[in-house]
């Protein structure tokens, strides 16, 4: 594990974050979002997805901006709170892991001020990507 995942598990642990589970990069994550979403230029096409979100944040409001998204998906009903989300890191972190939405929101100001690397959120059914860049920039899109 890198200095990264070290200093997560020690941040979930301390906010009492415990229903989670640890994965290996070597598990196909990465793999299966290439195969189900068009990547280009390394970067997530979201044009033919439905449900498509993009919002341009900052890096003070990030985290914000992402829960205000999240939780607008939660309202329209298309994510519920208990849907499980595989997080994965592009660069720094070693590992992935999955979550609960409800719990992945309160661990989001974490991931983007600790962790600079882009973020990717996989929902189960792996119908549903959020993707967090590095600069900033929150895309959402479903198939």
């Amino acid at each position: 594990m890198s200095y990264y995942d070290d200093r997560l598990l020690c941040y979930l642990k301390t906010i009492g974050v415990s229903n989670f589970t640890v994965i290996s990069k070597s598990s196909g994550i990465a793999e299966t979002m290439e195969k189900i979403f068009n990547f280009k230029c390394g970067r997530v096409d979201f044009s033919d997805s439905k449900n498509a979100a993009y919002v341009k944040s900052d890096k003070a409001n990030i985290s914000i901006d992402a829960a205000n998204l999240l939780n607008g998906l939660i309202h329209k009903g298309i994510c519920k709170e208990t849907d499980r989300v595989t997080y994965a890191g592009d660069n720094l972190t070693e590992m992935d892991y999955e979550f609960f939405l409800y719990d992945l929101l309160k661990i989001l100001p974490y991931l983007f001020h600790e962790i600079p690397q882009h973020h990717y959120f996989l929902f189960e059914g792996a119908n549903r990507l959020l993707h967090v860049s590095f600069e900033n920039e929150l895309q959402f899109g479903m198939l």
